[in-house]
């Protein structure tokens, strides 16, 4: 499902390749009917379930290849949210856009809720996505600290390779960013926001950044903010994927995996961050 025009409330997987053509726009379609009635369901539920925040996502990575690009596709849903405006204010109910799945450097999500107004619309901060934007998280977070509403957050391995870098997800404490420094920053810009552990590992995405039609659908990307991401690849080391032992059922194999990732993330964080409630 694709989220032309409006924000996007579903995960997807992307097969987009950096160089490739650019896929055409595929209308928003939902049971919900309209992007922007499928925002206002979202903020009557979150209303009813207490929630502060409903979290969206304007779309993927490939959306930077569509037409007119990731301009087109912020300017998009900065209509749909402005047209909800009023519903989110009345319901107490910020909409928390994530940096997802690769499709905006913080810049440029900073760019779509100061066009939509950030009295309404937030930030879910992603520190896995961040690395799929070519950007370092504890930068990226300083960045979006003021807008920040929700988060999901892992680690991230990044390694050079021939023609760029590889980014794998980790479990919180495992991977090349400083882990530490991190949540010592969160806690600083962001007081009061919940940390949410999203653990996705056991794959590798390529970024090939040394091949020149990788940039096309980076015409802005800034050199700083790249360098800081590069530092970071230079620092790591690789990560194989997720294989299941000879002669196990790949499912049960897997789910075993993601819970021992999930379960040394949480205590990293209990036992080395200090998070959780204190009685």
């Amino acid at each position: 499902m694709r989220s032309a025009p409006g924000p996007r409330t579903t995960e997807s997987n992307s097969s987009w390749v950096p160089g490739a053509s650019a896929p055409p726009r595929k209308p928003f379609a939902t049971p919900g009917g309209t992007a922007e009635e499928h925002l206002a369901l979202g903020l009557r539920l979150a209303q009813a379930l207490g929630s502060p925040v409903f979290r969206c996502v304007l779309g993927t990575r490939e959306d930077r290849q569509t037409d007119g690009g990731i301009e087109r596709r912020i300017e998009d849903t900065v209509k749909v949210c402005r047209a909800v405006r009023t519903r989110a204010l009345d319901a107490g109910v910020k909409i928390a856009i994530e940096n997802h799945a690769g499709d905006m450097q913080a810049w440029e999500l900073i760019t779509l809720i100061e066009a939509a107004g950030k009295d309404y619309v937030g930030v879910t901060f992603d520190s896995g996505n961040v690395t799929w934007t070519l950007e370092d998280p504890i930068d990226s977070l300083t960045k979006l600290a003021p807008y920040v509403a929700c988060t999901h957050i892992r680690d991230s391995m990044i390694w050079e390779t021939e023609h760029g870098a590889r980014v794998a997800w980790t479990a919180i404490g495992e991977g090349c960013n400083d882990a530490r420094a991190f949540f010592a920053k969160l806690a600083e810009l962001c007081p009061g926001i919940a940390v949410h552990a999203e653990i996705i590992s056991g794959f590798n995405l390529e970024f090939p950044y040394l091949k020149p039609e990788f940039w096309d659908v980076w015409p802005k990307a800034r050199a700083a903010d790249f360098a800081r991401f590069t530092a970071l690849a230079k620092a790591g080391k690789p990560v194989p994927p997720f294989r299941p032992p000879d002669g196990q059922d790949r499912r049960q194999a897997e789910q075993a995996y993601q819970q021992a990732e999930l379960e040394r993330s949480l205590r990293y964080c209990k036992e080395v961050v200090g998070l959780g409630l204190k009685t």
